[in-house]
């Protein structure tokens, strides 16, 4: 299980690999190493995911201490550039936005998969009614749910967002939205979903009006959305929109994580060029004289 995974196993794994002479990137997950594997040079960097933010920074912290320096990472910013936090260690790098998937919905990538999935006619008919486009309605809605993330983060409220395991349930979106013109139910059916999904999770959660209060505070402080709303969460609602509400019937999409594979294939070089992220990594390895990505 993914989660059972340690940094200590993940850097003996890398240690003991002695037929490769190479430098390892090390990432959060699976989908990272989809992501960066189609633009990183394979026979010279070898992608090891470390199953989580945190555990990345330990595993580079471990192979640090060990003498290992053929190594970076990536890590997702998270709330961090909101938060004013800044990475101290060196070779880990950070998405340009919240994560890779808000990096990514941001480009053309959301318009390529929109168009693979649902017909043009049945997007413009949406668009029109909305009166805004569907990446600008994503990232609303991304907002709503990022501030009560926020306020968890910022006020220990006790809320959880994601399954015990990798494979558990998720949130339930489906009651975000009305389900037959996508529209928004408010914060409260948002903070009542969200105290029910956290019940027996071993937490000590604040009474709805705490929570409330809270989120009514960091509501108001109109954080960068880039920042603050979470991939997942866009990808949850972007699969509720196209299954749902576009009455998408291709078969390849299944769930948000058909949605997230999908974007990523969508994703291109071009694209992941005109990032941050892309220009520090380049940086490094020239300083470095080496070469990490693809021409």
């Amino acid at each position: 299980m993914e989660e059972y995974i340690t940094p200590d196993r993940t850097a003996n794994a890398i240690m003991l690999d002695s037929s490769f002479t190479g430098h390892y990137l090390i990432v959060e997950g699976k989908k990272d190493l989809k992501l960066y594997g189609k633009f990183v040079k394979l026979d010279d960097f070898r992608i090891r995911p470390a199953f989580g933010n945190e555990k990345v920074r330990e595993v580079l912290r471990i192979l640090d201490e060990r003498g290992f320096n053929r190594r970076i990472g990536i890590i997702d910013s998270d709330f961090n550039k909101i938060l004013g936090v800044k990475e101290i260690i060196s070779g880990l790098f950070i998405t340009d936005d919240h994560d890779i998937e808000v990096m990514i919905i941001k480009t053309n990538a959301l318009n390529h998969l929109l168009n693979v999935f649902c017909s043009k006619a049945s997007i413009e008919k949406f668009e029109k009614t909305q009166g805004k486009s569907i990446r600008d309605l994503l990232f609303s809605l991304g907002g709503e749910i990022g501030y009560l993330k926020y306020a968890n983060r910022m006020y220990d409220l006790g809320l959880v967002f994601k399954p015990a395991e990798v494979d558990g349930n998720s949130l339930k979106y489906k009651n975000l939205v009305c389900s037959n013109t996508f529209a928004y139910l408010g914060s409260d059916k948002l903070i009542e979903t969200a105290i029910n999904y956290s019940v027996n999770r071993g937490t000590d959660i604040k009474s709805k009006e705490v929570i409330s209060e809270k989120y009514d505070e960091v509501s108001a402080l109109e954080l960068d959305l880039n920042h603050l709303v979470n991939g997942h969460d866009l990808s949850q609602f972007l699969y509720i929109l196209m299954k749902k509400i576009l009455k998408s019937r291709n078969k390849m999409l299944q769930d948000y994580n058909s949605v997230e594979d999908s974007l990523i294939l969508a994703y291109d070089y071009a694209n992941f060029k005109e990032t941050k992220l892309f220009e520090s990594i380049s940086n490094w390895a020239t300083m470095n004289n080496l070469e990490i990505f693809n021409n």
